[in-house]
């Protein structure tokens, strides 16, 4: 079973949000679709991101789970461009 990386950039928390919210939504929105393996926080340049990895039965629903996850997100903070990567 494959197993994907779905990366998101994170800038202001808006108002009546607190930060731990920006990963449990991230969280819940992937693990309502897919299994969740591991969550991370990184920080690349100054800017933090979170890091979801995840498996799914079928390829073709990963870019659905990584886009179900950043709605999530920008919900609660601002976010960048996120990414999706495949790990073999």
């Amino acid at each position: 079973m494959p197993s994907y990386r779905a990366i998101l950039p994170i800038g202001d928390i808006h108002p009546g949000h607190n930060p731990e919210e920006v990963m449990d939504s991230a969280v819940a929105a992937v693990s309502s679709i897919a299994t969740v393996e591991h969550t991370d926080i990184q920080i690349l340049s100054n800017v933090p991101q979170i890091v979801v990895r995840f498996s799914l039965e079928d390829d073709g629903d990963a870019h659905f789970v990584a886009d179900a996850m950043a709605d999530a997100v920008s919900r609660v903070a601002t976010t960048g461009p996120g990414r999706l990567l495949l790990r073999r």
